[in-house]
């Protein structure tokens, strides 16, 4: 009997609220990002420079707070007497976001949706339950999504990587702990998860997928400004990861926002992997960009060389996306109420 297997990625770009810093101009949310990433680094120091920090959160005021647990920031002399974080401040989505995020969604039709940039697990149920469900889904005799799974990341924003699915999970497993030495000091390996997920194909065998959302761009850190090395140092762990597997026998799906084109180096870990295909090679080179004006490919599925005989179409799915020039949905008015900036991946199979 043949089965038809549908799996997608979307970064949904904070699904339920936003840091205002994003709401701002690329330039502007750059800066704005400089200033944060200098101010995290002087509340490390050993000693304070409480004048730079004043000046820092004047820059950032009503985009970040630093939150105090033990001591004061203020007073405090430095690290060693401090403990806190730095949090931002976010506005809640328009309704008409949501709504057009749940009809991407629903429009793609997959089995299983990985998630990128949701805020936690429950609002993820709750958005599911009574908008894309109740809403969409349920008058149109379509099967809801069972599992809705969500495991909290390292991104002080809240951004995690999610798994919606209607196949049958047996197992995941999270890579949150692990650590890594990044510009002389040791940090998480993943800026947010690699979230690996074992499911039951239609056809009976187990199909093992890995959800990530790399390194991104544009922190303006001083010593990487496109945050190539570290991205490079998570793609080489999950590709240590993929090589776990047999990819002549196995079902393996690497998926999510990975921040890179295929051809910036930081991607050649999985890019030039043996036995890993993406996807979106099947379609025409212009028509391959899955971010803003569909001129960079940012969002993946990989998929190894067991699955690759059963994929029959890919499809990216962009009416979510506000464009002058390109189709979008006709509740898609602006910036501020599209679905997302980046559009979706979509690959069926037949098993």
């Amino acid at each position: 009997m043949v089965s038809t297997l549908r799996i997608a990625t979307f970064n949904c770009e904070n699904l339920f609220s936003r840091p205002k810093i994003f709401r701002e101009s690329k330039a502007r949310s750059t800066e704005l990002l400089g200033y944060v990433a200098e101010l995290q680094a002087e509340l490390r120091n050993d000693i304070f420079d409480h004048p730079r920090i004043k000046e820092l959160k004047e820059k950032l005021q009503g985009y970040v707070t630093v939150v105090d647990i033990r001591g004061s920031h203020t007073s405090a002399a430095g690290a060693k007497e401090w403990l806190g974080w730095i949090e931002f401040t976010k506005s809640r989505n328009e309704a008409a976001a949501v709504e057009n995020t749940a009809q991407v969604i629903y429009d793609l039709d997959a089995d299983l949706v990985c998630l990128i940039e949701v805020e936690n697990r429950l609002l993820l149920q709750q958005f599911h339950d009574g908008l894309l469900f109740d809403v969409l889904l349920k008058p149109q005799n379509k099967l809801g999504y069972e599992h809705v799974l969500l495991i909290d990341g390292n991104d002080d924003r809240g951004i995690d990587v999610s798994v919606i699915s209607r196949l049958p999970i047996t197992w995941l497993k999270s890579h949150v702990h692990e650590r890594t030495v990044y510009a002389g000091r040791e940090v998480a390996t993943f800026s947010r998860d690699c979230l690996e997920v074992r499911l039951e194909a239609p056809d009976g065998k187990p199909l093992h997928l890995l959800v990530n959302h790399l390194k991104s761009q544009g922190y303006n850190a001083p010593t990487d400004p496109q945050g190539n090395i570290r991205r490079l140092g998570q793609a080489k762990r999950v590709a240590e990861l993929v090589d776990e597997h047999d990819l002549d026998q196995d079902y393996v799906v690497v998926a999510g926002d990975l921040n890179a084109d295929p051809d910036n180096p930081s991607m050649e870990p999985l890019v030039k992997k043996k036995g890993l295909y993406n996807v979106n090679l099947e379609l025409e080179p212009d028509k391959r960009g899955t971010y803003g004006t569909g001129k960079k490919q940012l969002d993946y599925l990989f998929i190894s060389r067991a699955l690759r005989p059963h994929l029959q179409a890919v499809h990216i799915e962009r009416r979510g996306i506000y464009s002058k020039s390109r189709p979008h949905y006709p509740t898609v008015t602006s910036k501020l109420d599209q679905a997302s900036d980046h559009g979706a991946v979509v690959a069926e199979f037949q098993l």
